[in-house]
């Protein structure tokens, strides 16, 4: 049976994926800096929990009885992914930021030659982005550029590090980087920011042209002007602590997420996706593709769309209640 060790995983994210798992009948540990919540998350869940502190490679025990390793976690260098790839185990990172990506692209060589797999890019954004531009990609070959939306509901329940990550990527802005898009079938056009998710950055490395990803923040409260104040309050650390304790406690809107690429140039082309609860969704992804990683071909350091397309998903994103479409 294979042996799954999932770092963060009692973590918002971590522990449905570890749910998941459980349920598909796999050996699962969820591991974490604090061994006592752990070791608390996992009796709930039924399985194994364990210690495991990034920033001591001593507690990384866990890594000897791991066929694959999840990292829920940004990690501040590449020597994690490193000791999962010298074992010969896979290793699947959800990061949405494109500095740690990065970092593990540069262990390509190395997990080639290790005959084993790195998998980054598994989510919402970066993973099922990344796959609708592929998909759009090979519709539109000759597109122009591809811009990516993000709709996150602020009805959903998003967990603390996934908010304060979100306040600290935000940038300041103005007047003209806030810009419409329609998300699914919607009549009205959301506000949306220029947003630094990992996808624009993977796929322009590897020869896609133009991508721009930007973001909308699902609620009848939002519109232009208050990003702009949401964005200017997040460069200060004082409000931007307030902001990540209350916003969990305003949860105003629904629980909705959605995507949307749009192929630029002529003929245009527009792909659609609807959920429910951006953490379920990313869920689902990381804990199918956790589930087939050792069964793929591909070696070395691979994005989710280099190794999966959106029809190979679509049973698993049906299963989440996940919608896609386009016009």
């Amino acid at each position: 049976m294979e042996r799954i060790l999932i770092i963060g995983g009692y973590g918002h994210v971590g522990s449905k994926i570890a749910r998941r798992l459980i349920a598909a009948g796999r050996a699962v540990t969820v591991a974490g800096r604090d061994g006592a919540k752990a070791r608390a998350e996992a009796a709930k869940l039924g399985c194994e929990g364990a210690a495991f502190d990034l920033a001591r490679p001593a507690s990384w025990g866990a890594l000897e009885a791991a066929d694959v390793v999840i990292c829920c976690l940004d990690t501040p260098d590449a020597s994690l992914a490193r000791a999962v790839l010298e074992r010969g185990a896979r290793y699947l990172d959800i990061s949405a930021t494109d500095a740690v990506l990065r970092r593990i692209e540069g262990l390509d060589a190395f997990t080639a030659e290790k005959d084993t797999l790195a998998l980054l890019s598994v989510g919402l954004a970066p993973g099922l982005t990344n796959l609708m531009v592929r998909e759009a990609r090979t519709r539109r070959p000759d597109a122009s550029g591809f811009r990516i939306g993000v709709l996150l509901g602020l009805g959903d329940e998003h967990g603390p590090a996934a908010i304060d990550w979100t306040l600290r990527t935000l940038v300041p802005l103005s007047r003209a980087d806030i810009r419409p898009m329609r998300f699914g079938a919607d009549r009205r056009a959301q506000p949306t920011i220029p947003f630094d998710f990992a996808d624009q950055h993977a796929l322009t490395r590897r020869g896609y042209p133009r991508v721009e990803t930007r973001l909308a923040l699902g609620s009848p409260l939002m519109a232009g002007w208050v990003l702009r104040l949401l964005s200017r309050m997040a460069q200060r650390p004082g409000l931007r602590a307030f902001l990540a304790r209350t916003m969990p406690l305003l949860r105003v809107g629904s629980d909705r997420t959605a995507l949307v690429v749009e192929a630029l140039g002529a003929p245009a082309l527009r792909l659609t996706l609807e959920g429910r609860q951006e953490a379920e969704v990313t869920a689902q992804i990381a804990a199918e593709v956790a589930l087939r990683i050792t069964g793929l071909e591909a070696r070395g350091v691979r994005h989710l769309d280099e190794v999966l397309t959106l029809d190979a998903l679509s049973g698993a994103l049906a299963g989440q209640g996940v919608r896609l479409g386009g016009d």
